[in-house]
């Protein structure tokens, strides 16, 4: 068994935009994946947390995303330093 590790990047708004046009134009959330280059579960777990009642928007996921991001708590033990 190998030691790789992982490494996690964050969604650009600009990728939540080309999430939000290719859904809209009718792709598979396989399609949509492999063309911005993430894994198929990234994308579902992006369209699972950010999508409202209306669909996933990436002005609004991308809101969601940065919300979250400074309420976590990682984020404040960097800032109390």
């Amino acid at each position: 068994m190998s030691s790789q590790t992982r490494q996690y990047k964050q969604l650009t708004q600009g990728q939540r935009y080309q999430i939000e046009a290719l859904l809209g134009k009718g792709h598979t959330q396989k399609e949509v994946a492999l063309s911005i280059g993430i894994s198929e579960g990234a994308l579902s777990r992006e369209i699972q947390r950010n999508s409202g009642e209306s669909g996933y928007s990436a002005e609004v996921a991308h809101a969601l995303a940065t919300q979250r991001r400074k309420s976590a708590r990682k984020h404040q033990l960097q800032n109390e330093s």
